[in-house]
């Protein structure tokens, strides 16, 4: 079970928000709002579980989000929504573009973040990225989606001079109708002969610019021009639309999602083993990996599990403290990794992951676990003490102590298992944080029963007596040391009773007010140093991407200056010409003295200091 169990940073998650998103190439946000998003609002108003909708229209673009109820299949939702939208797409201008409906949740970000960098034109480089690259890392195990970002699109442009169109009495339209009409993939019928029959096809494409060279337009008067006479024709690069750069230099962007029920580390080991082929094959490539979510994951879940290691030793310490033996502190340290090993087969059963939660509940129940077996085991030991046999003191004192240890566990559930049923958001998040308690308890009270008086009559057969030794010697001097000192300070306690009450008021008050006072804070999740942020710009509409591209060509610059920064990588324009985005990556913690929100608060305090032409930008921690 334990390597079958997935490894995520969060519970999965029913994430109760759909949103549909609707382009309407130039049109203005009134008409995008009369003409795409009422329709769209009209019909999505009659899905079932819907608790609030909200619409919004700028211009080429708009968007309707429905807020589920949080007991709603958001994956069915999403299914009837798009039944819905498909039902009025013809309401819709014939202009305007398929709506897509999208369901949100936590995956709807790129687990992995590559940059592809060559010396060689960077259209040459868009199209290997695009067509060959791109598709070899579709093929890993747990990728949903792969998008490119940055290059250069290669085209073939026709220039027409207007003088000379005119003077052949050409219009835009006989030129275009020409072009199109001219490149053609028909059918043309079946060949049959005694023995077999043959599909025929008219291929009548442009494989070259000569072809289209070659080209003659009909004009008004149904003269024959030739298409050269009015236009020049060339290959060449696109107009840039789209921007790519890695540490400010051109680079193909490729931001790879995985599938919502696959797991983000296999999923990014995937991704490695194929990365690893591509350089190998293409070793005239740089491909840098600027982000990947498995190594967060992976560095939270090891530190999770170094502490779950540091609570079992620590607690190994304190039972050898109190129970002066290493008999007995063998035992009880036995019960606890058994008791959790168990629990990994309830957990692949019930579909959990290893996660924060469901580690911090398997972390936090350590010290339950060793209270079964530390109740069985003293009472075993008192029947030694009586001179019974190992083998009768290990029953007698499990059958006697039976309903206590059974009362301590139920205890437990009782304690934990409502946390698992809460509703909402917060229920999602604590499920099976719960759950693995109350799982670990119940395989505790089992092993308390089973594997611990099993091992007291083992153990012990030599007798209960621990052997005279000068660490058993150093180790009982202590404890009487601090039995002279306790008693000391219980006297003292007692003699000034008053001052130890008001003491006490004063401390509990002193808690108190360290949350109004905002020493202490409140937030819904704690924060946490993932070592990277984003940076998103967005520009008014009307802004082309050259002038996107000057923003963040400054703000580069900005972090450029920047010592904690190991990678930034900038992508914009695209369908949204007057949007950027900036990923940025920062050294390991350790290797850096400032932690990620100083590194924040001085770009903050950069872009509120300069002027950025109307921009509205925005600095977001990853969380």
């Amino acid at each position: 079970s334990f390597y079958r169990i997935g490894v995520e940073l969060l519970p999965a998650l029913n994430t109760p928000y759909i949103s549909v998103f609707a382009r309407y190439p130039g049109a203005n946000a009134e008409s995008v709002e009369q003409q795409v998003i009422k329709p769209i609002e009209d019909a999505l108003s009659s899905l079932s579980n819907v608790k609030t909708m909200n619409s919004s229209a700028r211009y080429e673009s708009g968007r309707v989000g429905l807020e589920l109820e949080f007991d709603a299949d958001a994956d069915q939702a999403a299914i009837d929504a798009t039944k819905k939208v498909e039902s009025i797409r013809y309401q819709l201008p014939d202009e305007a573009e398929e709506p897509v409906v999208i369901k949100h949740d936590e995956n709807d970000q790129p687990i992995v973040e590559i940059a592809v960098t060559a010396d060689m034109p960077l259209s040459g480089l868009y199209a290997k990225v695009d067509n060959q690259f791109a598709d070899v890392l579709q093929q890993a195990g747990g990728v949903s989606e792969i998008e490119v970002q940055g290059g250069i699109d290669r085209e073939v442009a026709v220039e027409v001079d207007r003088g000379r169109m005119a003077a052949y009495q050409l219009t835009m339209d006989d030129i275009v109708n020409a072009i199109k009409n001219e490149n053609q993939l028909l059918p043309s019928g079946t060949i049959y002969t005694d023995t077999s029959r043959s599909d025929v096809r008219m291929i009548a494409q442009y494989r070259h610019v000569e072809d289209i060279e070659k080209l003659f337009v009909q004009n008004t008067v149904k003269q024959q021009v030739p298409l050269t006479a009015v236009a020049d024709i060339r290959h060449q690069d696109a107009r840039t639309a789209r921007i790519g750069r890695v540490n400010g230099r051109a680079a193909v962007n490729l931001e790879i999602y995985k599938n919502s029920d696959a797991n983000v580390v296999e999923t990014s080991r995937n991704i490695h083993e194929k990365l690893a082929e591509l350089r190998e094959k293409n070793p005239d490539y740089t491909f840098t990996v600027v982000s990947d979510d498995a190594d967060y994951v992976n560095t939270a879940l090891h530190n999770t599990l170094g502490t779950l290691v540091e609570g079992l030793c620590t607690t190994g310490l304190v039972l050898f403290l109190f129970l002066r033996g290493w008999r007995s502190t063998s035992a009880v340290m036995v019960a606890i990794p058994t008791s959790l090993i168990a629990t990994f087969f309830v957990m692949y059963i019930a579909g959990f992951t290893f996660n924060m939660m469901s580690l911090m509940g398997m972390t936090l129940c350590i010290g339950i676990l060793v209270d079964d077996s530390i109740v069985v085991l003293e009472n075993i030991v008192r029947h030694l003490q009586m001179g019974e046999q190992p083998e009768v003191a290990a029953e007698k004192g499990r059958n006697e102590i039976g309903m206590a240890a059974i009362a301590i566990t139920l205890c437990d559930a009782v304690t934990f298992l409502p946390i698992a049923f809460m509703s909402g958001m917060t229920g999602q998040f604590f499920r099976q944080f719960g759950l693995t308690i109350v799982f670990a308890g119940m395989f505790s009270l089992f092993v308390s029963f089973t594997l611990t008086p099993m091992l007291a009559s083992q153990l012990f057969k030599n007798g209960w007596q621990v052997p005279k030794h000068r660490l058993w010697d150093f180790m009982d001097n202590v404890e009487r040391w601090a039995v002279v000192h306790y008693e000391r300070l219980l006297r003292k306690s007692f003699h000034h009773q008053k001052a130890v009450l008001l003491s006490g008021l004063g401390l509990f008050a002193g808690v108190l007010l360290l949350v109004p006072t905002g020493v202490i804070g409140t937030e819904y999740m704690p924060r946490s140093d993932e070592g990277s942020f984003q940076i998103m710009v967005e520009l008014p509409v009307s802004r082309t991407v050259e002038e996107t591209d000057k923003v963040l060509k400054v703000l580069e610059a900005k972090l450029d200056t920047v010592p904690e920064v190991e990678y930034y990588l900038t992508r914009g324009g695209g369908s949204n010409a007057y949007e950027g985005r900036i990923k940025v990556q920062l050294v390991n913690r350790s290797d850096r003295s400032r932690s990620i929100w100083d590194v924040t608060n001085e770009l903050r305090q950069f872009v509120k200091n300069n002027d950025f032409n109307g921009a509205k930008i925005r600095i977001m921690e990853t969380q």
